[in-house]
């Protein structure tokens, strides 16, 4: 799916709360990066947009509706003819990410953790952390 000039295979949505944000440790059944922390998100499918893979990604490994408008915080390079897309969206409360959600075995634990260098979870890939350090 081609967005802003380039390919992209993938998207996720971060969920910011005043100065923290939602991220979710990879469980072990992941092929990619089990263990890490990541945002929601996932693999685009044909005809999908960034935002709309995204938004889908996060209710099946949330059950909530991203029903909010999007932010566009970036994205890095996955190869070089691919790369991954990265929204926000603000909550005014704590949300808690459903255990009976279609995906919820790829996250084994969730969290808010405060936005900083020494303050998010390790480990996490540096491209989705400098990323999400675009929230603070």
């Amino acid at each position: 799916m081609t967005f802003l000039n380039k390919k992209y295979s993938a998207s996720g949505i971060a969920v910011k709360l005043n100065e923290l944000v939602l991220l979710g440790r990879r469980s072990s059944v992941c092929e990619k990066f089990p263990g890490h922390w990541s945002v929601p998100c996932g693999q685009i499918e044909k005809s999908e947009t960034p935002e709309k893979a995204a938004r889908r990604e996060f209710f099946e490994e949330t059950g909530i509706s991203a029903k909010q408008n999007l932010k566009f915080i970036g994205d890095f390079g996955i190869t070089p003819d691919k790369h991954f897309a990265l929204f926000s969206f603000e909550v005014k409360a704590l949300i808690f990410p459903a255990t009976s959600a279609k995906d919820a075995f790829e996250h084994d634990e969730w969290g808010f953790f405060r936005l900083g260098h020494s303050t998010l979870p390790n480990p996490m890939s540096d491209e989705l952390l400098n990323l999400i350090l675009k929230l603070k």
